[in-house]
């Protein structure tokens, strides 16, 4: 890119405009303000099918399924009848699943016009609450007494909708377990939401996930007249969302369980050992379990019995109110920790400086109960590295608080020398807490419990529990051995006993393993970038919430991260991504998932989610839940792009990959000491995934430690190996991406002045709002741009700040924002500047403003150049989409 020269610079600065600037009046900061939208106007894109250049339907082979079910290639591609197929996709969440026919036929439409080809189906299987005014029903029966239950009028609707995704091209990623709970009413126990973890080892839960399967699955849809074990149209099934048994473990999720559950547990724990060891010589022999006594010393604490108030004055206990609020103080012998307002999952939170030796013992000591707030509540501590990510040195666990006071005594082996560590105490919630007698110091006990063993079963080891080595590589052994027949069982049953033909997965890799979920049909992941935090879940998120209000492109941080969690042969997907509103740059996030997941030969990128509501299907504002899609105006607009790239395959594969080897044996080693779920890439240097593809391989090959490449430090550029991506973080915090393909071209990002060359079409952003913009261009028949293969159409989308009209927004601290008023219909746009250049012959080129439905309003002038055409585009037109017209 070069910098750039406007004839149009003037006009803007006079619209209020800067390079840079804002688009909040002046305020005091942190001050609520009403957004300045003087200059924006309403633009919802239509909720039709209209058949012109906005949309992409034509791309799309339908009926979903003519060419056979979706399978799996030896390369890691999704396949059918036909050849590759690619998912450019998005969700539907809970009672949005069962639209009326009327909305069913209408959004499927809406889809197809807009390039979407699959739709995940997602949190049906419970009634739901977020964001709504009173539980709302999924498939479920409207049943006190049991959860076992589909109701047929639900299942109606649910059938007649797919078959309009069928009929439209449109495939399916039906979803089986995310929400339903099971609990007394059929017979277990209370345990974690949506029995998280527990639904892996309970066998009565696992039946009754095989009931449910058996039922939806077995199902005929009477109007597609197949059942969905045997429908084409349904291209995956994914048995449980964001869940895992290893997970529920690392979280101390079974610590505070029902007798039931922990006797289960107990119960499958020694049956492991007595088929590893059936000689408990053997056990003893391998563990080498010694038991350590050393005499209690060097006090870490100061002041910990608060007599005095030199704890807090002593500058190594410290209260950290994060997103919350907190206050500390010492009275009457006491530490009195008040907390008004709750942060993030690990805030607010005390912690004290500590230092620790490798292989040292030391015993942890605290009084502590809650005098005034919701009760119980679990009290997380641990020994942790802060500058190492929190990774945890050989204590972290969960004790359940109330308001009798309680003595928490541990004694641990420190994993690692770490001088500045630090000891915390986290996930308070609103309440009054008194703390006393805190004691950190050198020295303890620890006993052998192999000592009596098999005459008193092993205990079930838990969080932090100071144990051998080897006893605690066991016991991840297990963890991940009992997970695996969990998957094992489902995905059988499923494939095998039903007979299902679509592909099945188990759930996203942040949860399980890699090689765990390599054992299934493909790898799947989610992401969001800066997920809002506080009480977003409630309706109309009217509790203290924040979003996060920065731009990705300056670090790709999800999209390098993502890409590292691909496993080589195995399709990839990423089945939930967003950059939720409010954030301001959100309409980056689905240009990078195509952009990238070309380059990486990814299989699915869905955005999470279109839709939450059963009964708001044209809204004329941003919903009130922060991922809906349906009437985002400058996330949508992209997405008939995003169809032509990673659909069609405008934009190449990478050239070269790095096929990196997993290294199962020190992930088995770190695992437990390090609570790690994923075994990852090591110290591959993720930049590379901007310029080459990259991959896991949990099968022994690959490239080894030594044999990675040396890490990019201080590069700035980044060029694709295919020539065709471009990432240049070259002015700190003012970085951008560009594509550019025949057919597909795409800019995200700080243009800071400069030009994008590319070849045929150049460039040049004017200033806008943010200092920042997204702009995507795609030829609708995929026949290029200069009209040498035909007459072309092509959609130009330019889109910057948008949002609901008389929103008001707050700072929240660095980078962060609240909406006090969320504002009212209609959405509003901003009106990009730009100047395009094209090598085409004026007398050749004609350039439309478009309505929101994506019908020609207005002709943009098109003025002749020494080398083809000029035109400018900008808020003046009133309008985030064009059409670009090249005659023969």
């Amino acid at each position: 890119m070069k910098k750039a020269r406007f004839s149009f610079l003037a006009a803007m600065t006079a619209l209020g405009i800067a390079f840079g600037g804002h688009a909040l009046c002046a305020q005091t900061a942190h001050d609520a303000i009403a957004e300045d939208q003087s200059d924006m106007f309403p633009f919802v894109i239509s909720y039709d099918a209209p058949n012109n250049v906005s949309s992409m339907a034509h791309v799309l082979a339908a009926p979903a399924g003519k060419d056979g079910f979706i399978r799996a290639d030896e390369n890691g591609n999704f396949v059918n009848d036909a050849g590759i197929i690619r998912f450019n996709a998005t969700n539907l969440t809970g009672p949005a699943n069962f639209p009326s026919h009327e909305n069913a036929e209408k959004m499927a439409k809406r889809l197809a016009r807009l390039g979407i080809n699959c739709v995940r189906l997602h949190f049906m299987d419970t009634w739901y609450t977020n964001f709504m005014t009173k539980p709302t029903q999924g498939i479920l029966a409207d049943d006190s007494v049991t959860q076992r239950v589909l109701d047929p009028k639900q299942l109606e609707k649910l059938d007649f909708m797919i078959d309009q995704f069928r009929q439209n091209g449109i495939y399916v990623n039906l979803n089986l377990h995310v929400g339903r709970t099971l609990d007394p009413r059929d017979g277990f126990p209370a345990s974690s939401w949506a029995n998280k973890g527990f639904g892996q080892f309970v066998p009565g839960m696992i039946e009754l996930q095989k009931e449910y399967a058996r039922d939806l699955l077995t199902h005929v849809n009477p109007y597609t007249g197949n059942a969905y074990v045997n429908e084409p149209t349904i291209a995956m099934i994914e048995i449980t969302n964001e869940d895992s048994f290893q997970k529920g473990w690392f979280s101390g999720t079974y610590a505070f369980a029902d007798p039931v559950y922990r006797e289960e547990l107990n119960r499958q724990w020694n049956a492991w050992l007595k088929k590893k060891y059936p000689n408990a010589a053997d056990l003893r022999n391998a563990w080498n379990w010694t038991a350590k006594a050393e005499p209690l010393r060097d006090e870490q604490v100061t002041g910990g019995t608060f007599e005095d108030d030199s704890a807090l004055k002593g500058k190594t206990l410290y209260s950290y109110r994060g997103s919350g609020k907190c206050q500390a103080k010492i009275e009457n012998g006491i530490l009195k920790f008040s907390v008004t307002k709750p942060g993030d999952d690990f805030s607010p939170k005390l912690y004290q400086k500590i230092s620790l030796e490798e292989g040292q013992l030391y015993t942890f000591r605290l009084k502590i109960r809650k005098t005034a707030g919701n009760d119980p509540w679990n009290l997380s501590f641990a020994a942790v590295d802060l500058k190492n990510g929190f990774q945890t040195l050989g204590l972290v666990e969960q004790v359940r608080v109330g308001k009798e006071w309680e003595t928490i005594t541990r004694t641990f082996l420190a994993t690692q020398t770490v001088v500045n560590a630090l000891f915390q105490l986290t996930r308070f919630k609103p309440g009054e807490y008194e703390l006393d007698d805190f004691s950190i110091q050198k020295g303890g006990s620890i006993a052998d419990l192999t000592e009596n063993y098999p005459a008193e079963p092993m205990p079930t080891f838990t969080p932090g529990m100071s144990v051998p080595a080897n006893a605690l590589n066991d016991f991840g052994q297990f963890l991940e051995d009992t997970e695996c027949a969990y998957w094992d069982t489902m995905y059988q049953y499923i494939k095998k006993e039903l007979g299902a033909r679509s592909l099945v997965y188990g759930t996203q890799i942040l949860y399980s393993a890699e090689h765990v979920q390599a054992r299934m049909d493909l790898i799947d992941t989610h992401a969001y970038w800066q997920h809002p935090s506080g009480g977003w879940k409630s309706l109309y998120a009217n509790k203290p919430w924040k979003a996060g209000n920065t731009a990705m492109v300056n670090s790709l941080q999800n999209i390098l991260g993502l890409a590292s969690r691909r496993v080589t042969g195995h399709p990839f997907t990423v089945s939930e991504y967003n950059h939720p509103y409010p954030n301001q740059y959100g309409a980056e996030a689905q240009p990078m998932l195509a952009i990238f997941g070309r380059l990486q030969n990814w299989s699915g990128i869905f955005q999470y989610t279109y839709n939450h509501y059963v009964d708001s299907w044209e809204p004329q504002a941003d919903p009130w839940c922060f991922f809906d899609l349906i009437a985002r105006t400058d996330a949508l607009a992209h997405f008939p792009a995003c169809c032509g790239a990673f659909v069609r395959g405008d934009l190449a594969q990478a050239r070269r990959s790095l096929d990196v080897q997993a290294d199962l044996d020190a992930y088995r080693t770190d695992r437990m000491a390090q609570n790690r779920i994923t075994v990852g890439m090591g110290p591959l240097d993720l930049q590379y995934a901007a310029l080459h593809q990259i991959s896991l391989n949990v099968k022994g090959g690959g490239l080894t430690e030594e044999q990675l490449p040396p890490a990019l430090d201080g590069q700035k550029v980044f060029v694709s190996d295919t020539g065709e991506i471009t990432w240049n973080k070259e002015i700190p915090g003012k970085a951008f991406l560009t594509a550019n393909s025949p057919n597909t071209k795409f800019f995200t990002g700080f243009p800071e002045g400069r030009t994008v060359d590319w070849g045929i079409l150049k460039l040049e952003i004017g200033p806008t709002r943010l200092g920042w913009a997204s702009v995507s261009l795609t030829s609708r028949f995929g026949n290029g741009l200069d009209g040498k293969n035909g007459k072309v159409s092509a959609l130009l989308a330019a889109t910057g700040n948008c949002g609901n009209a008389g929103r008001t927004m707050k700072e929240m601290g660095p980078g962060a924002i609240t909406l006090p008023d969320r504002g009212h219909a209609p959405v509003m746009a901003e009106g990009i500047p730009a100047k395009l250049t094209l090598q085409v012959p004026a007398e050749k080129v004609k350039v439309f403003a478009l309505d929101p439905n994506g019908d020609r309003k207005a002709e943009v002038p098109v003025q002749n150049t020494e080398h083809g055409c000029a035109f400018e585009i900008g808020p003046q037109f009133r309008t985030v989409w064009y059409e670009l017209e090249v005659n023969e």
